[in-house]
């Protein structure tokens, strides 16, 4: 683990960073290779290179341009690190394309221990650090260590099963994160907030201050703090992923797809996957593409895990404009091998709306907010709506804006028309928890049907997984299947806590986006 770089041929004494336009190139560089593009190939160039470079290389595979960052910086990490890397890519893409790396990635040599920062944890201060693990063994769980600590890193992979004085001495030889800070000691940070006993907190955050005192690092400790009490353990967070659907602004007909995956359950830190451009009718293959890269990302899950709270299976997310709102991406088909199930068979399946988490309306968010914390509160209240008369759409509005105690919202299928303006009413209004029968008219023995789901789930946090016990039933019915609600239930579950950055998306065509990467 190395704590800091300088630029400079072999023997330059200077101190400073690598000039980032230099880096920039070294990693618009990398992302032209071949070699590269997918996200096995990288994982296999990365142990290649952590093999020569004598530490481990972590890629996580889900954005290119992120994983080219993460090789760029092992091989900065070394004073030979460059070279290394050059002759990796020789191995990879033969001697004439390492030879044109030559003169493009820059000499690079770690700071000396002269300068402000000393560098990785010493063995005393390793010792010391696992003595304190060892004594609060007992009191945290290891998996929820580890998944917190891989959120902090920026969700690297982390071993599975591995105890916490084991994860310890394999985050010791991690690189450092950007602010300077070892894994190892963010790993003792973590530590201290999940210990029950305040004298062993007490005991493993000193041991991470006097760490980073010594080190002239306290104000990037302290920062990190700081931001750790807003990023607390939360349990009803899933793993997910997200898809957000988009008419392409071309007109051509083509949808842009753009999915986002959070890999650790209780931590809310959606990572952006590659875009693409494809049809409605070829949606699936997209999403397939996305769950296979978050699959092997959620490998880490563990159902009942040792915090006491069971893993739910991940959620799959889909933010809808509209007019696609109707859309059965439940019963979109996963195809492996010979094999074709709908994607609401094996994930929980729900629709969010993408024109509220687009909105910068702070009147509609904090309307959002609100509503949601009255659910999970108090429990479900449902509106209902039936009705196509106009007069009923303007009752229907004032009777939301005037009982923020309704909680849901149960209508018709909004494909169109009234039904379709209820629905918009009921999302301005706040409410995130919708359910319709997709094929029109909702009777009222189906409704029924749905006040049964509701009543199943003890707290509104169990509603996801009742409404997907119910999809499931319904396929496994066979031929009559086609009768139940369940094949056709559309299920709004949009929570204002779990967002992803819509304002910052650039809707052009993501082959542009990835050539420019």
């Amino acid at each position: 683990m190395v704590a800091s770089a300088s630029s400079g041929g072999p023997d330059s004494q200077s101190e400073h960073p690598p000039d980032i336009q230099a880096v920039r190139r070294m990693v618009d560089a990398l992302c032209e290779l071949g070699c590269l593009q997918a996200a096995s190939e990288r994982a296999d160039f990365a142990l290649t290179l952590g093999t020569y470079l004598e530490q481990r290389v972590d890629v996580s595979g889900v954005r290119l341009r992120d994983d080219a960052r993460k090789l760029v910086n092992a091989a900065l990490s070394r004073p030979d690190g460059v070279s290394v890397l050059v002759s990796v890519i020789g191995i990879f893409e033969g001697e004439e394309t390492a030879d044109g790396f030559q003169g493009l990635f820059v000499p690079f040599r770690p700071r000396s221990p002269a300068s402000g920062f000393q560098g990785p944890v010493s063995r005393y201060d390793e010792s010391a650090a696992l003595a304190l693990l060892d004594a609060v063994k007992g009191e945290m769980s290891p998996e929820r260590l580890r998944d917190a600590l891989a959120v902090e890193l920026g969700s690297v992979e982390l071993p599975l099963n591995a105890s916490c004085d084991q994860l310890f001495r394999h985050v010791m030889q991690l690189n450092v994160q950007p602010d300077q800070m070892p894994p190892a000691v963010l790993l003792i940070e973590q530590a201290a907030s999940q210990v029950a006993s305040p004298h062993h907190r007490a005991a493993l955050e000193g041991w991470a201050r006097a760490w980073a005192e010594h080190a002239g690092l306290l104000p990037a400790l302290e920062r990190r703090r700081a931001e750790r009490i807003d990023h607390t353990y939360d349990p009803e967070v899933p793993r997910c992923l997200l898809v957000a659907v988009e008419p392409a602004r071309d007109e051509s007909g083509d949808i842009v797809v753009r999915p986002w995956l959070n890999t650790v359950a209780g931590y809310w830190n959606p990572q952006p996957a590659e875009p693409v451009t494809t049809t409605m009718d070829k949606l699936s293959a997209a999403v397939a593409r996305a769950l296979r890269q978050g699959i092997r990302l959620w490998r880490g899950g563990r159902e009942g895990a040792s915090t006491g709270v069971g893993q739910q299976p991940p959620y799959v997310e889909f933010i809808l404009p509209y007019d696609l709102l109707n859309h059965d991406v439940a019963g979109l088909a996963l195809v492996s091998g010979s094999q074709s199930v709908p994607l609401g068979m094996e994930f929980a399946v729900h629709l969010r709306s993408l024109d509220r988490m687009r909105s910068d309306d702070e009147l509609v968010r904090e309307r959002w907010r609100l509503r949601w914390s009255a659910l999970r509160r108090q429990g479900i209240s449902v509106h209902d709506w039936s009705s196509a008369e106009p007069e009923a759409l303007q009752a229907w509005q004032l009777d939301l804006a005037g009982e923020p105690g309704h909680t849901a919202v149960v209508l018709d299928a909004p494909d169109k028309g009234a039904a379709l303006e209820a629905l918009k009413t009921a999302i301005a209004s706040g409410i995130g928890l919708a359910v319709w029968d997709r094929r029109g008219v909702f009777l009222t023995e189906r409704r029924e049907v749905v006040t049964a789901v509701f009543a199943t789930a003890q707290t509104s946090a169990q509603i996801p997984m009742a409404i997907h016990r119910l999809r499931r039933k319904a396929v496994q019915g066979g031929d009559q299947g086609t009768l139940l609600l369940g094949r056709n239930i559309a299920f709004l579950w949009d929570d204002p806590n779990r967002v992803v950055d819509l304002q910052a998306i650039d809707y052009g065509d993501p082959a542009d986006e990835e050539a420019s990467a």
